[in-house]
């Protein structure tokens, strides 16, 4: 028996807003659908205008598919349009937010939101973005390799690695000091490779000068480190990432140098001191010292000057596209200080003072939703709104929540309406422009990747791959996971292992094959990333998502569970009522039965599927 609150829809995307990003003064249409038959007696739009509430009427605009659409004209005058959805029946009043519908009155942190002052850059829909820790991706020159014994940092000398077969050293061999050459010429180098993957953005992990693999620890902001060729190869690299229609984002830490930076050995007076006059580290690591901007100086010289550290490799001949901060979350922060809301104002605003459709990024593992509200980041690691929640439902261990001993010891494994609970408190709280930019990642530099992780087999890995294409926002491929690159979860080392070519043509086929088609879908099918998203299935461990435009409509079907499962989709929700073919997009057979707008599918263990529906 169909419930039709299960059908109320609405949501800033071009489907239920005629301008999702609207100018002042505008006048946009903003429509809500449910179920034809819905026994409704009016649809109110509730907006708040200069602070006071105002109802709108809403009327029927169309019926279609079993859907009936009310929609209102809204006059823009204010630059944050702030809303949510009144509906009537004969005894009851429901309020419709971005959190759901309920029958009680809301408070407006679910609103739906509508921002005038904000732009996602053009370059951004659509985008498909591929993380690289240049270390470890190709040796383009071996001319400006570390050799063995080059230098000595914290005490051990660095170790030069020939063979690209070999696994990285471990820490306590190597002390992150063992180099195989990857470098900038190399990224070039594979320029080819990434357009035939499909690949439209690349973001680099820190190239700064630096004695350390990660080069996390710079010493010198202002110069592109010699071994992975110096500035001239940065230019170079951009230059040529543009002729092909691609972007550059750079990773930089600007909450903490190296402890051999030269404002260190010069004692600038850059850096936050302990009681006893040591310099404070970062998470208690002495050789990351945090910087202190209650200096006026080092504002000038990280972001404020036209000459800035920010500003340099933005403009000509670098023109990179955007930055990633490091460790976002703690900048300006401490025991004695608490500037991060006027230094991360002042960095975002001196960022797009240069470069209007600059990319913003923040490291941050949690509730970051203070920093996306259309001024300040356009996007997190979203770990928090996707990959800590997808890497659990896999049956890994949340990395985030396990740095505390007592919580890592209790295991526990997520629920599909658990998944669907958690992306909702990340993604119900956010504007809807900002949350068509959300950094999708499950794999990085800094996490174990899922399919080295003991227990993940390909099938796993595969339900979250087809994942991070359907949930809002952007997908974010870390180096190697499209061949299944070898690795292991001892330590950092073991998802930083260099880069095997020619693999995706032998082992790392089925890996490669499934990111080329969903790579592929996203490039051609709108729904994709800019279409709705709904949840029509979360029951046991097997989700059902819908990413839909009016004809243009796809589910995933993604089980995490260890029994084949019966489930009924009710594709009625989404105006659709049948499956296109009886095989999904993989070419997998998919045995169901359709009928009147329901589709009973029977979804064996770990099964994923892609289904294109009408």
């Amino acid at each position: 028996m169909r419930n039709w609150l299960d059908s109320i829809y609405s949501d800033g995307t071009i489907g239920f807003v005629s301008n999702p990003t609207p100018e002042l003064r505008d006048e946009i249409e903003i429509s809500l659908r449910l179920w034809e038959e819905s026994p409704v007696k009016d649809v109110l739009l509730r907006r708040i205008i200069n602070g006071a509430e105002q109802y709108i009427d809403m009327e029927v605009s169309k019926i279609e598919s079993g859907l009936k659409y009310y929609s209102a004209k809204v006059k823009i005058n204010e630059p944050k349009l702030q809303y949510h959805f009144v509906i009537t029946t004969e005894d009851v009043v429901y309020f419709y937010t971005q959190a759901g519908i309920s029958t009680v009155d809301t408070d407006y942190k679910h609103d739906f939101v509508l921002l005038t002052n904000y732009r996602n850059p053009d370059w951004v829909k659509g985008a498909v973005f591929y993380q690289i820790f240049p270390e470890r991706f190709c040796n383009g020159n071996k001319d400006n390799d570390v050799q063995d014994g080059e230098y000595t940092y914290m005490g051990h000398k660095c170790i030069k690695m020939d063979d690209w077969s070999q696994p990285p050293l471990s820490v306590q061999d190597a002390h992150g000091m063992d180099f195989f050459g990857g470098d900038l010429e190399g990224i070039i180098e594979k320029i080819p490779y990434l357009k035939e993957l499909g690949v439209t953005a690349i973001y680099l992990n820190p190239i700064f000068e630096s004695y350390s693999t990660h080069k996390y620890d710079c010493t010198d902001y202002f110069h592109v480190d010699k071994h992975f060729g110096g500035d001239e190869a940065l230019a170079a690299l951009s230059e040529e990432l543009h002729k092909n229609d691609m972007k550059l984002i750079l990773d930089i830490s600007i909450n903490h140098t190296g402890i051999e930076h030269k404002w260190v050995h010069e004692h600038k007076p850059y850096y936050f001191k302990k009681e006893d006059g040591s310099l404070l580290g970062w998470a208690g690591i002495h050789t990351l010292p945090v910087l202190d901007y209650r200096n006026e100086e080092l504002r000038e010289i990280i972001y404020k000057g036209e000459d800035s550290v920010l500003k340099k490799w933005l403009k000509p001949p670098y023109n990179i596209d955007g930055w990633r901060f490091d460790v976002a979350d703690v900048l300006a922060k401490n025991d004695d200080v608490q500037l991060f809301e006027e230094v991360w104002k002042g960095v975002c605003d001196s960022i797009r003072e240069v470069k209007s459709d600059a990319f913003i990024i923040g490291e941050h593992w949690a509730d970051c939703s203070e920093y996306l509200q259309g001024d300040l980041w356009n996007t997190p690691m979203n770990y928090f709104g996707f990959g800590r929640i997808m890497r659990q439902f896999a049956g890994m261990p949340d990395l985030f929540l396990a740095r505390n001993d007592k919580i890592a010891k209790v295991p526990y494994k997520l629920t599909a309406a658990d998944v669907v609970t958690r992306t909702d408190l990340h993604y119900t709280v956010i504007p809807q422009a900002i949350a068509d930019c959300q950094m999708n990642l499950f794999d990085s530099h800094d996490v174990d990747r899922v399919h080295n992780y003991e227990g993940i087999g390909f099938e796993k890995w595969k339900s979250v791959a087809i994942s991070q294409f359907f949930w809002t926002g952007i997908p974010c491929i870390y180096y190697g996971d499209e061949v299944g690159i070898e690795g292991h979860t001892i330590s950092d080392a073991g998802c930083r292992y260099p880069m095997h070519w020619g693999r995706e043509k032998a082992e790392g086929k089925p890996y490669y094959d499934v990111y080329k088609k969903l790579i592929d879908m996203r490039k051609n099918e709108p729904a994709l990333y800019e279409g709705g998203r709904k949840v029509l299935y979360a029951n046991d461990r097997v989700l059902v998502v819908a990413r839909f435009l009016d004809s243009n409509k796809y589910i995933c079907v993604i089980s995490m569970d260890d029994l084949e499962r019966t489930i009924n989709i009710p594709l009625w929700i989404i105006g659709a009522s049948a499956f296109e073919g009886d095989k999904d997009v993989f070419g997998s057979d998919i045995a169901f039965e359709c009928q009147d707008g329901e589709v009973k599918l029977n979804v064996p263990a770990l099964a994923s599927y892609v289904i294109k529906v009408s």
